[in-house]
C-alpha cells in the first residue's frame, strides 16, 4: 500500500520536533514519521538536508536510540 500523501491524525503520534530550527538556504525540507513495534508514531519534521540520502541518515541518527523497537521510517519531503 502506497500511502505517500496520508499523514497520521495528530493525537496518534508522538512530536519531537524542534521548531525553533530556520532552514539554510539550499537546503530541502523533510520530514519523518518513526512507527515502532508496539504500533505507536512518532513525528521528526524540519530536517533541513541537500539530498533525501542525508535527511534519511539524519533520521536514522535520531532514532539510533530505540532502533530495537523500530518498525520503520517514512520520509517525506515538505515541499
Amino acid at each position: 500500500m502506497i500511502t505517500s500523501d496520508k499523514r497520521i491524525k495528530q493525537e496518534d503520534f508522538g512530536n519531537i520536533t524542534d521548531y525553533s530550527a530556520v532552514c539554510p538556504k539550499g537546503m530541502k525540507k523533510f520530514f519523518a514519521y518513526a512507527h515502532f513495534t508496539d504500533m505507536s508514531y512518532c513525528l521528526l519534521s524540519n530536517i533541513f538536508a541537500a539530498t533525501r540520502t542525508a535527511a534519511l541518515r539524519i533520521a536514522l541518527d535520531r532514532f539510533a536510540d530505540c532502533t530495537e523497537y523500530l518498525a520503520g521510517i517514512t520520509l517525506h519531503g515538505d515541499d
